[in-house]
């Protein structure tokens, strides 16, 4: 007799983000979505975090962006993205309709960039904003990340923008990630 199919709850909080499952895919290695759906199905992520988006389109580093090694592969890619404004107009319509929480990386290169791109995804069905305050490809790409107080202000101002939950994106490779992780956290 075959036994019945038992429901397991494995949602996950993360502070005000609930998502469905702990499985997320990481921004920069999964495109808009888009190229994935012939691959997995979409809906059943706990979460898409797609590329980080900036302000203005880029059209990141020059190539070779990504290179094979014996240990693995590196990249650089630069943070290639369409700007915010081409997201929320063509990709937005189509992430809200996959069934996945969409949590929106972002790329400033002023506080005030993160503070303008945080508060334009308000209200627009996304369901956090990741802070991409640590990418070591792009010039001054850590600059927010590498001082505790600096992390605490884009945090704060952003967290003014936004009512959305907000995950800061920290590096290890600061003398103390938990100085800084401290400061996101007084930022809110």
């Amino acid at each position: 007799m075959p036994q019945p199919e038992v429901e397991i709850d494995l949602s996950v909080q993360l502070g005000r983000l609930r998502l469905p499952n702990p499985i997320l895919v990481a921004s920069g290695t999964f495109g808009y979505a888009r190229e994935m759906a012939g691959l997995v199905e979409l809906g059943r992520l706990g979460g898409i975090v797609p590329k980080t988006i900036t302000q203005e389109p880029r059209t990141g580093n020059a190539p070779w962006r990504t290179i094979e090694t014996a240990a693995g592969m590196l990249n650089s890619i630069g943070l290639d993205n369409d700007g915010i404004e081409a997201f929320v107009a063509h990709h937005m319509p189509y992430l809200s309709s996959l069934g996945a929480p969409i949590i929106v990386s972002i790329a400033g290169r002023t506080h005030d960039e993160f503070v303008r791109m945080a508060a334009r995804l308000d209200g627009i069905g996304v369901a956090a904003i990741e802070l991409n305050i640590s990418c070591p490809n792009v010039s001054g790409g850590v600059d927010f990340v590498t001082d505790a107080g600096s992390c605490e202000r884009v945090v704060a101002g952003c967290r003014a923008a936004t009512s959305l939950p907000i995950v800061a994106k920290l590096t290890p490779n600061v003398t103390s990630v938990a100085a800084i992780a401290k400061g996101a956290e007084a930022g809110g």
